[in-house]
């Protein structure tokens, strides 16, 4: 699964340009501000509780995804073989032809050991654009209940499957990140939904192992490499603002397309405003610069966004309900 001649027959069959900024266009979707609008839309425009399931599905990947790629430190595809363009341009591998050797090989042992000596290296396996569709694809199949079986099909398989196809092609992700990223992401989505309280069911203990978790991880990403802080900290940030929500009550989702559309777009003035905010908040409050500062930050700032957010939506409940419902 390691092999790259996938990728020469991708590269090779469907060379058009027009390909590689399709495959480019695609793989755009699999950046963090694509899931941050995705969240903002589902949690304020549709249902609180299923977008911040959603969140977490999304949160705990990509806190997998980081660790088992600096566990595993495996090389990409364009590491190891020449012939593979990297997103469309020559590649400079550590060796000509490192690919694995049969289907389940691993890559060249010279090409790994080298990457692994690189100060800053990026390596591969599993694939994090996969993993992370594919966990928030699965998360909101789950979290809304949808049940049309083509909607169910295109989040559980089709969406993933492109975004695999996207990775291979531009020479990012062997068959076996790919694999590994989609699997990982069910497993994943299927955690975020049974933690969440309310979701699947209401459980004494899913709060407080969402909280443990979410110390845990702030925790891991202050002291290791293995956890990535930006995540570790908005998921700790989720875990309070959901035990807030669970002690305090959680606001009414929106009933119509006025209400909608406002709480989207409050919490994107939110959203915008509050980087610029937390940089006035680390400037007048200055702290060592560690990771744990940035773990710090990170909670704060998801909470001003998340929170303000919802402080909104239960103020915004006196608008009218007789607008045409969607």
């Amino acid at each position: 699964m390691f092999q790259t001649h996938w990728h020469l027959w991708l590269q090779q069959t469907f060379d058009a340009g027009g390909m590689l900024s399709l495959m480019h266009f695609i793989s755009l979707f699999g950046y963090e501000m694509a899931y941050t609008a995705l969240i903002l839309l589902c949690a304020f425009g549709a249902r609180l509780r299923a977008g911040l399931c959603v969140m977490l599905a999304v949160l705990l990947m990509a806190c997998a995804t980081h660790a088992i790629k600096q566990g595993a430190a495996l090389p990409r595809p364009s590491d190891v073989d020449a012939r593979v363009l990297d997103e469309g341009v020559p590649s400079h591998p550590f060796v000509v032809n490192g690919g694995g050797q049969s289907f389940w090989s691993l890559p060249d042992a010279q090409s790994t050991a080298m990457l692994r000596a690189q100060p800053d290296a990026d390596y591969g396996f599993n694939s994090g654009h996969v993993g992370v569709a594919t966990a928030a694809c699965v998360g909101l199949l789950l979290a809304f209940g949808i049940r049309r079986r083509w909607l169910r099909w295109t989040l559980a398989l089709g969406w993933p499957l492109l975004m695999a196809l996207s990775r291979m092609y531009l020479g990012r992700h062997f068959l076996a990140d790919v694999v590994g990223g989609w699997l990982i992401g069910i497993g994943v989505a299927l955690l975020a939904w049974q933690l969440m309280p309310g979701m699947r069911s209401s459980r004494q203990w899913q709060l407080p192992v969402l909280l443990g978790l979410g110390v845990l991880l702030a925790w891991a990403a202050a002291t290791t490499r293995f956890v990535p802080v930006g995540e570790a900290g908005r998921l700790l940030a989720l875990g309070l603002l959901v035990a807030w929500l669970q002690w305090r009550g959680w606001p009414v989702d929106p009933k119509n397309i006025v209400q909608r559309g406002l709480r989207v777009l409050a919490v994107v003035v939110i959203y915008l405003l509050a980087r610029p905010l937390i940089d006035l908040f680390a400037a007048a409050i200055p702290l060592p610069d560690v990771p744990a500062t940035e773990v710090l930050w990170q909670t704060v700032g998801t909470l001003l966004i998340l929170g303000g957010g919802v402080a909104l939506a239960r103020w915004m409940q006196w608008i009218p309900h007789g607008v045409s419902k969607v």
